[in-house]
């Protein structure tokens, strides 16, 4: 959905209602609209039985007055979700494997940010530390 004249504070809301509706992922990127106005596109990737609820969401909770949908395909990389330990406390990380054997670690940003918080240390020292433990 392209969308031109709603207040910007809106939109984490909006997103939330499109994750909460069953998007899998929805994210905005800027645009230039007609008449040269600043405006977003909203992008939301969903199941095809997602589609009419994302959709829904989508039109309740912005401006935008219709929306484009397409089939999309997608690959996905295997992927594990396991726990490491780190000096600041355990950290969930993402390890996903590409066809090359090439391994991406990403660390649960949620776990993160807590101990980050509780141990009153640099967010980045706590990822740093779980992709080290995730080896």
């Amino acid at each position: 959905a392209t969308i031109d004249d709603a207040n910007p504070e809106l939109y984490a809301y909006a997103l939330e209602a499109v994750f909460a509706a069953g998007a899998r992922d929805a994210w905005l990127v800027p645009a230039q609209m007609k008449k040269q106005r600043p405006g977003v596109v909203l992008h939301a990737l969903a199941d095809p039985g997602a589609r009419d609820a994302v959709a829904a969401a989508i039109l309740r909770e912005t401006t935008a007055i219709g929306l484009r949908f397409h089939a999309a395909q997608r690959i996905v990389l295997p992927r594990e979700v396991r726990s490491v330990d780190t000096p600041y406390g355990p950290v969930r990380v993402k390890i996903a494997t590409a066809p090359d054997g090439t391994r991406n670690v990403a660390p649960e940003y949620e776990d993160c940010r807590r101990l980050a918080r509780e141990r009153a240390v640099a967010l980045k020292l706590v990822y740093q530390a779980a992709v080290a433990a995730a080896g």
